[in-house]
């Protein structure tokens, strides 16, 4: 009698619970996963155009400057991307992403540049070009810093309103 009751708790307890686990990865993925896997999905669309616009000069700069300068912010809001990505729940990734998190984002984030790169080297009209994914690095590094930045004034913030309390 007491087993029979103790599996109908556990049988309540696991039919209850995979509804609100599966609204809350389903938010996750939404709001999380699926901007970063749609802004890697763009990234690869542009790098498989055998030619881009430039248009640099018609906004006052260089089309080098435009074009290195389009690098950093694109590879900077993957990196981005891909830290809330893995800051979002951090309990269904592997503890070795989660406890870097700027780390870890900022290696996955490199690593697709690489492979943008690589991409384009097999692209007719394109090539791959190593000052290129330096800059992507660049970008992807100052990103990270903003971030790592923002999180000390949240955290500042956060002390100054408890100290106050």
């Amino acid at each position: 009698m007491f087993a029979d009751a103790e599996r109908q708790k556990a049988r309540s307890k696991t039919q209850s619970r995979p509804r609100s686990n599966t609204l809350a990865i389903l938010k996750m993925v939404v709001l999380c996963w699926l901007p970063m896997l749609a802004w890697m999905a763009w990234i690869f669309y542009l790098s498989d155009q055998p030619s881009l616009p430039r248009p640099g000069r018609r906004v006052g700069v260089s089309d080098s400057l435009f074009d290195y300068s389009a690098h950093a912010v694109t590879f900077g809001f993957l990196a981005i991307l891909v830290w809330r990505a893995i800051t979002a729940w951090p309990r269904i990734l592997p503890k070795w992403l989660t406890a870097r998190p700027k780390l870890s984002a900022g290696i996955i984030a490199a690593l697709y540049a690489a492979s943008d790169e690589i991409h384009q080297s097999f692209v007719p009209g394109r090539w791959a070009k190593f000052s290129d994914w330096v800059v992507d690095v660049i970008g992807i590094v100052a990103a990270l810093l903003l971030i790592h930045v923002w999180e000390l004034w949240r955290r500042g913030r956060r002390a100054r309103k408890e100290g106050a309390a």
